[in-house]
């Protein structure tokens, strides 16, 4: 699904690979949306076509609503908070839900990245974003988030923004910071803003028909392979946010905004937040941090 060289696809599943050697299960990887989009992807591992997909909270919330609160702007604090989250007893109840009504099991989450928005200006307050076009992958939450924000969405597909950015079609995109690298949305953005509106996680997938086709040790061993490559690419993501962000820092190149009013996008969204379906959801795991 991501770039071959992004840390879900390098850290991630190529550590997956090597945790199932041995164990009768064999993955055989498609990087860079070869076989479809995240929400293809998530509707063929529904359907039986694809064995196993990673896919964005949000799109998991196409397929049952509550499964998207993990992507609420400025829900999740941190790669610790996310983790805690992730693995407490609420997510576990709604990934249960997922499973009993869509047959979509979610085998581990991964975190992602941290998002920030890139733009060719300053973004620091709600009001810096207002008239900006900024890209969002396509599903509903991420309209959502943008607009509380106070910018305008545009959805689009990854590999279509470099262009969209250089010809000026949108003026800005968000996403963590390997992304942003590995896309070299860099060359095109004159600032990243740490807005860090999102600290976000990809969901190991696969369908009802397969999992419950895999033996007792098959699914202990495929447990203990999603749960070390989550490991390990959270650690790789977390490298490469802190050593390109300093790159960044100390180049001619993108500029980085430290100076970001958070708080204040915070309470810009908190009521949309509350308002959604999942609004208790939310509330709950804010009340844990």
């Amino acid at each position: 699904m991501y770039e071959a060289s992004h840390p879900v696809e390098e850290c991630g599943v190529a550590t997956l690979k090597e945790e199932l050697q041995g164990s009768g299960i064999k993955v055989d990887s498609f990087p860079s949306a070869q076989l479809g989009n995240e929400a293809e992807s998530l509707e063929q591992v529904a359907n039986g076509s694809v064995d196993i997909a990673i896919a964005g909270t949000s799109f998991l919330g196409v397929w049952h609503k509550p499964a998207e609160v993990l992507d609420a702007a400025y829900l999740i604090e941190d790669a610790d908070h996310f983790v805690e989250t992730v693995e407490g007893e609420t997510m576990a109840g709604v990934f249960d839900d997922l499973y009993d009504s869509a047959g979509i099991k979610v085998l581990s989450s991964w975190y992602y990245g941290t998002r920030h928005v890139t733009a060719n200006k300053e973004i620091s307050e709600p009001e810096d974003l207002r008239g900006l076009k900024i890209r969002t992958p396509n599903a509903p939450l991420y309209l959502t988030n943008t607009k509380a924000m106070g910018g305008t969405a545009t959805p689009m597909a990854l590999d279509e923004v470099y262009l969209a950015l250089q010809q000026g079609v949108i003026d800005a995109q968000e996403n963590p910071v390997p992304t942003i690298a590995t896309a070299k949305l860099d060359e095109v953005q004159e600032y990243i803003n740490l807005t860090g509106h999102m600290v976000q996680g990809v969901h190991v997938t696969t369908g009802r028909g397969l999992y419950e086709g895999l033996s007792e040790e098959q699914k202990t061993s495929l447990e203990s392979a999603v749960k070390a490559a989550a490991e390990n690419t959270r650690q790789c993501v977390e490298e490469q946010e802190q050593t390109v962000l300093e790159e960044w820092k100390n180049s001619d190149g993108i500029k980085v905004n430290e100076e970001v009013n958070k708080e204040a996008f915070a309470g810009a969204t908190e009521d949309v937040m509350l308002q959604q379906p999942w609004g208790d959801l939310y509330q709950q795991i804010k009340d844990r941090k």
